[in-house]
């Protein structure tokens, strides 16, 4: 993937946990934030950490 697509994906996660956990803390729903925090922090390392699959096209057979 892209590193383009890599940051403005971190950037979307990042601005909508923002507003869940503002939407979140407005109801009072404190103990929902801190696993919302745990989510978006293991959502954005597996989009930096984890490879993309790439599958090889077995169709090409140069002979």
């Amino acid at each position: 993937m892209p590193i383009k697509i890599k940051i403005s994906l971190t950037v979307y996660i990042i601005i909508a946990s923002i507003l869940v956990i503002l939407f979140e803390s407005f109801f009072g729903q404190v103990n929902l934030i801190y696993a919302l925090i745990f989510l978006t922090l293991l959502m954005i390392i597996g989009i930096w950490i984890f490879p993309e699959v790439v599958t090889k096209n077995e169709n090409n057979i140069s002979d």
